[in-house]
């Protein structure tokens, strides 16, 4: 399920929205709290119903490792070995199996694996909450609150990658059961903004780039240079949409999620512009990858081998 489909916005967020905002008002904050996270099941699983599983068992499995994971390295290790591994098999298997069979001539099968929508960014959101709750950062939360944090739909499919800290108390905080009609009506302009933007320029502009690109052979200097600036701006309103209907749609349900996407474009330079393009992608690598290898702090060949590592694994 997508934002901008009409199941979505015509079914699935009107039944969301009452059933949510019923519960709270009967104070069955709890059921509220478990009809929010089916209701980001079954949007998660329309896509592909069998895909349900796959994060029923990560965030399952995940947060049993939490619990017994305090300065043990060994399950931290086991932790992220497994969020990596299920990562690598759905995302990447068949790409380093094609890469394979072209570089050696062999003939190795392809699994044709469906790729889970947003398998990258529950991911890296549970390997944050265990590294964080090996150093200390993490308290024990209640399973429905954890398995929330990690499914709440507008985040769930295209970011923003949220720590538990910016989360999970606000799922606790009473004063954010009863509807605000200030916080409602900033939603809606926010969502609105992001669906134009998604809808009205980066829909129009992927008609552009889909043209160029089924018609290499026939282009031309002045038409390749239109398919280059049609993508440069169909990527661009196309994850701005996103993030500020991400926001919209958390601001609906009294919630604040981190900024995620901050005008780029504007950035006079490449390290302004890789600040503010997928934000919170970029401080998960900070937090914990760029600052354990050691950061800018122990000479200069080792911050340039740091930069490297984290450009190969975030591209």
């Amino acid at each position: 399920m997508i934002f901008n489909s009409y199941i979505f916005l015509l079914v699935f967020l009107p039944i969301c929205l009452t059933g949510y905002y019923s519960l709270n008002h009967y104070k069955r904050f709890s059921l509220a709290k478990c009809y929010l996270l089916i209701m980001s099941l079954w949007f998660y699983g329309f896509f592909h119903p069998s895909y349900l599983l796959l994060i029923i068992c990560s965030i399952t499995i995940n947060y049993l490792i939490a619990r017994r994971l305090t300065a043990n390295k060994p399950k931290l290790f086991l932790g992220i070995s497994l969020n990596l591994g299920t990562l690598f098999f759905f995302k990447y298997y068949d790409f380093f199996i094609d890469n394979v069979n072209q570089l050696f001539g062999s003939s190795l099968p392809l699994l044709q694996v469906l790729l889970p929508l947003g398998i990258s960014f529950f991911t890296f959101q549970q390997i944050g909450f265990l590294v964080d709750t090996y150093r200390g950062n993490a308290t024990t939360y209640p399973f429905l609150d954890y398995a929330l944090y990690v499914c709440f739909f507008p985040q769930l499919v295209a970011g923003p990658i949220v720590s538990h800290h910016e989360l999970i108390p606000q799922l606790q905080d009473s004063s954010k059961k009863r509807f605000h009609p200030e916080s409602f009506s900033k939603g809606c302009l926010c969502f609105t903004l992001g669906l134009a933007k998604k809808v009205l320029l980066a829909d129009i502009f992927a008609k552009g780039t889909n043209f160029g690109y089924s018609n290499i052979d026939s282009l031309n200097s002045l038409t390749s240079i239109f398919t280059i600036i049609a993508y440069t701006f169909e990527i661009y309103f196309d994850f701005s949409g996103y993030s500020d209907m991400a926001h919209g749609l958390a601001w609906l349900f009294q919630f604040e999620l981190p900024i995620n996407f901050d005008s780029p474009y504007r950035e006079l330079h490449i390290v302004g512009f890789w600040k503010k393009w997928h934000m919170t992608l970029t401080r998960f690598f900070t937090q914990y990858l760029y600052i354990p290898l050691g950061g800018n702090r122990k000479g200069q060949f080792r911050t340039y081998m740091n930069y490297f590592i984290v450009f190969l694994l975030s591209g």
